[in-house]
Parts: C-alpha cells; sequence; structure tokens
C-alpha cells in the first residue's frame, strides 16, 4: 500500500549517512510506541472490526513517457485498525497503525464518500469523485486510466466482508437515463432506520435514494426545485421560499471546448451544479422525541466554478447552509416537511478570499452518534476544488480553510453551533486572517474510547472520539508532539526521572516537542475536546506571535493515510506533502442496544438575559437574524464591522475583554463546566457588571452598538415617558378616571354595584358556589381558581344575573372616586405604585440587580363597556395574582 518515495540524503533509511533531525524525531516516535502491547494482527480478508475504520485517499501518480499518470495500482481506501494506541493521545503521530485490505484506483477509480451499513459484518460504500480532480489522457481523448472504475463517474461500489471486501459494482446512478458527465458524486449517507442509502450527484444537484439491498434507485429529491420552493427558515422560525434553481439535462462537461484550452485544470469546465443547488455532505437522524427520521445535507453557495450571479444574490443565499427533508414511514421524502436548519458562520474575511471561495468552504460530510442519544451533528469542511496537476502540492482543493463544526440540538431553537475541532497541527500565517487551525480534509465521524490504558477500546463508551480527515496534521510548518522524546533526548522522561536511560548521541540534540514530518491522514480526538468557534487572536492585523492554544490538538492521534514501517520496521516515506489528497472516513461501532436517534436538549436557560450557551458563541448574545449577522439589525458597518464595537479584533481577541487566558480557557470564567452551565456565569454580578467585560465604555457607550438614546437610558423603550407616568398606559385619563372604563356614567351607578355585600360577598352574585365552582362551569386552564362566571350558570342557580336595575334597587351610595379616597383607597398613580417595591426601570435601577424573569402576561381580553342590559363578568386572570412578573418582584430569581 504504502507509494514509491524519493528520500533526501540523509533520510533512506539504508544511507549510511547521519541521520537528521527528521529521522531521529521519527525513531522518537516511533520508540515511544512500538514499547506498548498490541492487538493481534488480523487476517487481511478479515471482517471489519469494531474499532476499525475505512479511509479513503487519492491513489498517488507514477511516471510515464516523460509525464505524471495516475498510479492504478495506488491504494484509494484501505482498513485502518484504530483498537489499540498503547499510549494516551498526547498529539502525536500514531506511526504504527496497522492498515489491511487496500481497494485500488484500477478497481474503482477514485473514491471520496464512504458509509458502512448496520449489519454484525458491515458492508462498505465507495463513491466515485471528481475531488481529487478531473485527469484526462495526454491526447484528451479519454479518462486517464485509474480516474474512474468500470462504471464511471457515478458509481457506488459495495465491499463485503462474504468476498473479502473485493469491490463490487452497487450502482450506477442516473439522472432518468443520463448520464453523469464528469463531475462525479458527493458524498454517500446509509440510514439504519429504512435500510437505504442516499448519495448526492455534484452534477446534477440530485439526491438519489437506493435500496440498501440492491442498489434499486427509489427516487430522488431535487432541492433546487422542490426544496427551494416552500420551507421552515429554522433561525427566524417563519415559512419562506426561493426562487427555483433548475438543472438543465442538455448541459454537460465541456471536454472538448473548455475556453481555457485546460479542460483538467479547470474546474469551471466540469459542469459543478450551480450555487444554491450543489448539494455534497449527506447524514441521517432521527429524532427520538418526536419519532421523525430527516434526511440532513448541505448546499454550498459560492463564487467558484464561474457562478458569477453569486455575487447578486441575497446575503442569506450567499452562505453555505445544511438543510433537512423529512422521510415518511416508507422512507420516501417528505416534501412538505422541509427546513433551512442553519446557515454556516463565515470563515473569510478578506474581500479577495470572499471573491475567490465564498464566506466559506463548502460541507462535504455531516455525521451523528451511532448508538447515543446525543443531539450533536458533526459538520466537516473541505477547500474548494481545484487541480494544479499531479505532481503539484496541494493540488486537488485550496489548503487550510476548512474547519470541523460541532452543532446540538435544543427544543427552541434547534441545531445551534456549539464549538470547532482544531484539525492539525498548522496555524494559518502566511494565508492571512482567520488566524486558527483550519486543515479539514472534508470527513467526520464519531467512534469508541477507550481504555484506562489506552491499550484497547472500552466497547462501552461509544461515541467517546471524534475522528476527522485532515490536512497538515504533522507539518514542518506546525510539528507534531513527541512523548517521552525529552527522555530519550538525554532529559527526564515525561513521567518523572525514573526509567531514563542512556541514549544514542544523534538523539541528544532532537527538540523533544518537534516531530516535523509530513502526516495527512485522520487525527482522533476525544468528543468533548473542542474550542470556541473563533479562537482569541483569529481576526487581527497580524498572526500573534505564538500560535492560540488548542484544546484539541494535545489530546489527539495523528494517522498518516500511508504505511509509515518498511517490513524492517523502520519509519519511511514522510517528506511528501500530502495535503489536498486525503478524502472521508467511517468506523465501525457496535451498539449495545438498538439505537433509537436523538433527543433534544432542553432550551438553554436565559440567566440576566442571556443563554449561557448561545449568548458567547460566534453569534454572540443578540442572535444571528436580529443582530449580529451580516444582513441583521446590526448592520456590520454601524456594529460588527472590523473596526466597529464588537468586532473580533477589538472585543473577542487575546487582548481584548473576552481572552482565552480570562474568559474562554478550559479553567477560565467561560469553561463549560464553570460558565456554561445552568446557573453560572452569565448573571449580572458575575458577567454582566458596570465593570465587567461588557462595561459601558466598551459596549453600551452611546457610540456602541447599544447606544444610550436607543436602549438603555432613561429616554429609551423603558423610560418615564413612555411607560410609566401619568398619560401612558396607567395614566388617570385612559384607566381610573371618572370617565374611563369604571366611571360612574357607565359602569357603578346610583347602588354601588359592586359593593362587597352584593357582589363580593360569599352571598352574593359572584359567590364562590354560585359563580366560581367547578360545577358546570368552564375553569380556566393551567389555574387553581374558580371556573369561568357565565350567565348560564347564574341564572341556573336561581340568583339574579348582576344588572344595573338590581344595583340601583339595593339603594347604596354609588362606587366613584370621592368614596373611594374616603375608604382609604388611593387612586393608582405613578407616585402611589413606587412604595410598592416597583421602581421605575431605569438603567442605574437595573444594573446592579438580576432581573427576576418575566412570565407572558395572561391573554385577557379587553372588558366590554358595560350597556343597559345583563352582560357576562371578565375571565378569571390566568394565572396567581401573586405569581411571577407581577406582585411579587423576587420570584424566580436566577
Amino acid at each position: 500500500m504504502s507509494r514509491s518515495r524519493v528520500f533526501p540524503s540523509g533520510n533512506d533509511p539504508t544511507s549510511s549517512r547521519p541521520p537528521s533531525r527528521r529521522s531521529i524525531c521519527l525513531r522518537a516516535a516511533l520508540m515511544a510506541f512500538v514499547i506498548m502491547p498490541a492487538l493481534p494482527a488480523l487476517a487481511q480478508n478479515a471482517a471489519l472490526q469494531p474499532g476499525e475504520a475505512f479511509l479513503t485517499r487519492f491513489s498517488g501518480s507514477m511516471p510515464a513517457a516523460g509525464t505524471s499518470v495516475i498510479d492504478p495500482n495506488g491504494t484509494v481506501g484501505s482498513i485502518v485498525d484504530l483498537r489499540s494506541p498503547g499510549q494516551p493521545p498526547q498529539g502525536q503521530h500514531w506511526i504504527d497503525e496497522p492498515q489491511r485490505q487496500p481497494v485500488t484506483a484500477a478497481q474503482v477509480g477514485q473514491v471520496f464518500g464512504v458509509a458502512l451499513d448496520d449489519a454484525p459484518s458491515p458492508s462498505i460504500f465507495i463513491a466515485s469523485t471528481a475531488a481529487f480532480g478531473l485527469h484526462r489522457t495526454a491526447d484528451n481523448s479519454a479518462w486517464m486510466p485509474g480516474m474512474f472504475g468500470p462504471l464511471g463517474p457515478a458509481a457506488i461500489y459495495r465491499l463485503d466482508a462474504a468476498n473479502g471486501y473485493q469491490p463490487q459494482p452497487f450502482a450506477q446512478v442516473t439522472l432518468g437515463g443520463r448520464q453523469n458527465t464528469g463531475a462525479g458524486l458527493g458524498n454517500i449517507a446509509y440510514d439504519r432506520f429504512n435500510k437505504q442509502v442516499f448519495v448526492s450527484d455534484l452534477e446534477t444537484g440530485m439526491i438519489h435514494r437506493l435500496r440498501a439491498a440492491d442498489g434499486t434507485d427509489l427516487g430522488t429529491w431535487d432541492h433546487g426545485t422542490q426544496g427551494r420552493a416552500n420551507f421552515l427558515d429554522v433561525e427566524s422560525k417563519a415559512p419562506k421560499s426561493l426562487p427555483p434553481i433548475a438543472f438543465d439535462p442538455a448541459s454537460r462537461a465541456r471536454v472538448d471546448d473548455c475556453p481555457s484550452g485546460n479542460f483538467s485544470g479547470s474546474p469551471e469546465c466540469w459542469n459543478i451544479a450551480q450555487s444554491g443547488r450543489r448539494v455534497w455532505g449527506l447524514g441521517v437522524m432521527r429524532n427520538a422525541q418526536s419519532g421523525e427520521t430527516r434526511l440532513y445535507y448541505s448546499v454550498n453557495s459560492s463564487p467558484a466554478f464561474g457562478n458569477g450571479a453569486w455575487s447578486q444574490a441575497p446575503e442569506d443565499e450567499k452562505r453555505n447552509s445544511v438543510w433537512s427533508v423529512r422521510l415518511a414511514p416508507d422512507g420516501s421524502f417528505d416534501g412538505a416537511d422541509v427546513r433551512r436548519e442553519f446557515l454556516l458562520p463565515d470563515f473569510f474575511g478578506k474581500p479577495e478570499d470572499v471573491a475567490r471561495a465564498g464566506y466559506s468552504s463548502p460541507v462535504s460530510d455531516i455525521s451523528f452518534q451511532a448508538c447515543g442519544s446525543q443531539p450533536v451533528m458533526l459538520v466537516a469542511e473541505r477547500g474548494t476544488q481545484r487541480n494544479l496537476g499531479l505532481d503539484a502540492d496541494d493540488a486537488f482543493a485550496t489548503p487550510h480553510e476548512a474547519r470541523s463544526l460541532r452543532y446540538e440540538y435544543d427544543s427552541q431553537n434547534g441545531w445551534r453551533p456549539i464549538g470547532r475541532y482544531d484539525v492539525g497541527s498548522y496555524v494559518r500565517g502566511q494565508e492571512g486572517m482567520p488566524y486558527m487551525r483550519a486543515n479539514c480534509a472534508g470527513g467526520a465521524t464519531f467512534a469508541y474510547g477507550y481504555d484506562a490504558n489506552f491499550n484497547a477500546i472500552d466497547r462501552g463508551k461509544t461515541d467517546q472520539f471524534v475522528w476527522n480527515s485532515g490536512d497538515s496534521l504533522c507539518s514542518p510548518e506546525g510539528p507534531c508532539m513527541i512523548p517521552g522524546a525529552q527522555a530519550q533526548a538525554g532529559g527526564p522522561p515525561a513521567g518523572g526521572p525514573q526509567g531514563a536511560t542512556a541514549q544514542p548521541a544523534a538523539l541528544q540534540n532532537a527538540d523533544p516537542q518537534a516531530d516535523d514530518s509530513q502526516v495527512h491522514g485522520i487525527q482522533g480526538t476525544p468528543e468533548n475536546a473542542y474550542d470556541e468557534l473563533v479562537p482569541n487572536g483569529a481576526i487581527a492585523q497580524a498572526p500573534a506571535g505564538e500560535p492560540p492554544v488548542s484544546t484539541a490538538i494535545p489530546q489527539s492521534y495523528m494517522v498518516d493515510a500511508d504505511i509509515n514501517l518498511d517490513a524492517q520496521g523502520n519509519p519511511v516515506g514522510l517528506e511528501r506533502n500530502d495535503a489536498t489528497r486525503i478524502g472521508d472516513v467511517a468506523v465501525f461501532q457496535v451498539c449495545p442496544q438498538p439505537a433509537m436517534g436523538f433527543m433534544p436538549l432542553p432550551p438553554p436557560v436565559v440567566v440576566a438575559g442571556h443563554a449561557p450557551t448561545v449568548s458567547h458563541a460566534m453569534y454572540a448574545s443578540h442572535g444571528r437574524q436580529m443582530s449580529h449577522y451580516r444582513f441583521g439589525s446590526h448592520a456590520p458597518e454601524f456594529s460588527h464591522h472590523r473596526f466597529a464595537s464588537h468586532n473580533r479584533f477589538w472585543s473577542h481577541n487575546r487582548s481584548g475583554s473576552h481572552q482565552r487566558r480570562w474568559s474562554h480557557q478550559r479553567y477560565a470564567s467561560h469553561e463549560r463546566r464553570e460558565s456554561h452551565n445552568r446557573t453560572h456565569s452569565h448573571v449580572r454580578s458575575f458577567s454582566h457588571y458596570r465593570w465587567g467585560s461588557h462595561d459601558q465604555r466598551r459596549s453600551h457607550s452611546r457610540f456602541g452598538s447599544h447606544e444610550t438614546n436607543r436602549s438603555h437610558w432613561r429616554t429609551g423603550s423603558h423610560n418615564a415617558r413612555a411607560s410609566h407616568v401619568q398619560s401612558m398606559s396607567h395614566a388617570r385619563s385612559l384607566s381610573h378616571l371618572r370617565t374611563g372604563s369604571h366611571d360612574p356614567r357607565r359602569s357603578h351607578t346610583v347602588a354601588v354595584s359592586h359593593s362587597r355585600t352584593l357582589s363580593h360577598q360569599r352571598t352574593g352574585s359572584h359567590s364562590r358556589t354560585a359563580s366560581h365552582s367547578r360545577a358546570g362551569s368552564v375553569q380556566t386552564p393551567g389555574t387553581n381558581q374558580g371556573a369561568v362566571h357565565s350567565r348560564r350558570e347564574s341564572a341556573s342557580t336561581k340568583r339574579p344575573v348582576h344588572t344595573r336595575a338590581i344595583s340601583l334597587a339595593a339603594n347604596r351610595p354609588v362606587h366613584s372616586r370621592p368614596a373611594s379616597q374616603a375608604a382609604s383607597r388611593p387612586v393608582h398613580s405613578r407616585a402611589a405604585s413606587r412604595p410598592v417595591t416597583r421602581p421605575v426601570h431605569t438603567r442605574a435601577a437595573s444594573q446592579p440587580n438580576v432581573r427576576p424573569k418575566v412570565l407572558p402576561r395572561p391573554n385577557v381580553q379587553p372588558r366590554p363597556m358595560i350597556q343597559q342590559r345583563p352582560v357576562q363578568s371578565r375571565p378569571q386572570p390566568a394565572g396567581p395574582r401573586n405569581g411571577p412578573g407581577r406582585g411579587n418582584p423576587g420570584a424566580n430569581r436566577f
């Protein structure tokens, strides 16, 4: 499986020259691994074992007739044994992982997408691709051998344990008999709930539904016309529709008439689907709470491949997005239930990057937990497709601009971005901002965790690790760690002075923390080792002097796609840059019990106005669609521009108010356990106090995004003039004066109709037994009060209906303002309200205290004007009069 290599002088393991620094590092890394026990080797054709993975990659090239061609015997996919690392993950190169059962380019061509079914010995599905470029023969008369398999550009192959995992044709994807002309397939996903396979077509933009048993095409989903026609936008919770983008069946790859004259090097001639209908990543998951199963898919929107109309599109259509369509009980597409789940957060900020690739790289893979019930989605990006040639570095995609993102689902907000997995040790520098680790190669999956000694997987720890495919996991520009190399270089070992042994002189000068070999493949990380979406210092005028601190890298394994040991156990072949040549990955897990899908999280608890899990993520406290998005209410030119009040450089930079050391570090104020718990950091006294990180001078100043004259000042939305003065909602002229709703002329004439004796005592018309008893009346839902007073029930109890005539006959004084004042009942006024613990809302009064949670006001209809006839009385309020948000300011305080 290893590829032919050319070794620089001094790095050939058979050379007699002194070993180079890189060779020393490799040997140190090897020594760190080989001292650990390993599981027994498996036969090459043994069934896939729990904990093993299947990894796709480019096959490599070889010289032929003075040029380079695809190596037909090169490996495009293999089983990688991840069961026994032998030591804890410390950011090191796992150099001796076993690999077996290679699949070659001659058998299936180039493949990217991979999926496993749920059989005890699972089948492996792999899909043809142009992700590693399109390659033609020198005379442009045919596809280069090794480009595609026997079924052409849109083929799926199946590898079964029954036949030793030798690839067999599974399906040839066509659209009404029309063949794919070159763009190939995107990704593939297995639906274990309906025993079917989904595959995306990068040329037509269609999603095909195939029967898992035999590959029969059961139907297609056309996002460009069906999905865009009528959908729910989850972020705004509003139904929407977009203009259709239809596929032209007459279109084709411009093999013979590409304007550049170089078809292979011009992706705009490959007939890749138009922006807005270009579907790639796929994933299927069931909501265990609702019982519905949905197909999730990514839609790529960018100006790449000659899509000039992208620049004129609305802002939301310029973003990459993830959508879903409900699957009916028989597994078919339910076109009546389509959702745009979320828009991907922006990655690029420089205008030249946006003009080239849009606001982020396309999502090529969507993954969910195989066994667990956690509502977690992994979203893996891959750089924009290109082809610089078989021998070029970074040939097939723009490198170092793709992320692996983690989303979690709650019942109120849907899928929310929670964090990002650092993939690869290399930090963007010469590429410009954002300065971060963004080396994902487009694949992500869950896998087992390990036992306490990391000698074997723990089959009780399903979905405890995340494996991402990635470029530059180790490289000269971003070296990996070498655990224990300090001891091997003459210093004390990592665990202490005991066990240190004398080392060869050549190892004495080795850098104990720098394995600068070229490692491109897959990275294994604990599933909870993720970082914030944008690390501190990522958006700055220049990169920081030190790379951003990473949670994932020091806890990860780095596995190269190639075999790195020869037959004698010597490290070989780690000098070549294989970036952009890595594909997708899938890991086999056996669930202890049948998987039922995910359980939604409860909505985030709001503490002092902020939901902890959403307020300090990339979208900040006011939500994407309302305030912090490019086209929201706080437009970038006023509020979130690079030099405005909440831009990343001034507010979320290393030296700003939320720097990692103080706010977002694992053990600082915003770490998950201490800060994003439902009862922690976002109370006013800790997070938003006058002198805290969002103080007046930085966040709520007159000239910031929340300026005083609009939000937080006396004259703002809750000022006295608008809410609490006499001339407004509780003014005498509107509510409590003689001419208001309760004035004598209309409701309380000569005989005091609401006197205690006749109306509100036990023996009056509104007594509990006559009117508000449960019997015969309709009780207000959600209350413990009596039933609704109705005219019919009053009549049935043989008590007179309350009328003006009865009131007049009682010869009691009319209820009026003078009478109320004489009875020590003060007229409701602002002055009278203040002593009853209802302070006027001002900025000064609000800041030192935590505001109580305010429940929605009861839906009470306006009281009708009483005419010269019997009328129904007003319904009872929906909650207790002294409940939260009413007469008890201290209720439900956080």
